[in-house]
Formats: C-alpha cells, sequence, structure tokens
C-alpha cells in the first residue's frame, strides 16, 4: 500500500502541491508546471513536467524548499523559473 500525505496551497496565482512519500518528496507548482523533488536519490529541479532532465539543487527538505518557493513568489509576484532555480541551488 502506497502512503503519501499531499497537500494543495494557492500562492498568487500559482497552485503549489506538496506530496511526501516513503520514498521521497515532491513540490510541483502549476500552471507554470515546475517541479523539484527529491526521488532518484537526489534533490533535482525540472523546468517544465516534461523535462526529463534532473537540474541537480542543494535542498534536500521538503519545508525548506518549500520556504524558498513560497518567498520566491511573494516578493515577485511571479515566479522566474531561472531565479528560483539559483535559489534552490
Amino acid at each position: 500500500m502506497k502512503r503519501s500525505l499531499s497537500e494543495k496551497t494557492k500562492i498568487g496565482n500559482y497552485d503549489v502541491y506538496q506530496r511526501k512519500t516513503r520514498r521521497g518528496w515532491a513540490i510541483t507548482i502549476l500552471p507554470i508546471g515546475i517541479k523539484i523533488d527529491n526521488f532518484h536519490g537526489f534533490p533535482h529541479f525540472h523546468f517544465s513536467l516534461e523535462d526529463k532532465e534532473h537540474h541537480k539543487i542543494q535542498i534536500n527538505k521538503l519545508e525548506k524548499a518549500y520556504t524558498i518557493v513560497f518567498t520566491h513568489i511573494i516578493k515577485n509576484k511571479k515566479i522566474n523559473s531561472e531565479k528560483l532555480f539559483e535559489e534552490l541551488s
């Protein structure tokens, strides 16, 4: 049986989904389609849901990554994916 904790939060114009399982965690930002997760053994960033490349980041805690995403959206009013990637790296 799969067990996971999921939560959806509206931040500005974005829906931010958090999901935590035994295997790892993920944050998905819609409608822009950014995904941040630590599945596959290391934390990484996807610039879109179709992006199969794993861009490594330093943040390996769901709570810390979520705080960075939240702060980025509130401060900038919109997401700059390159800048968000730098903030997580």
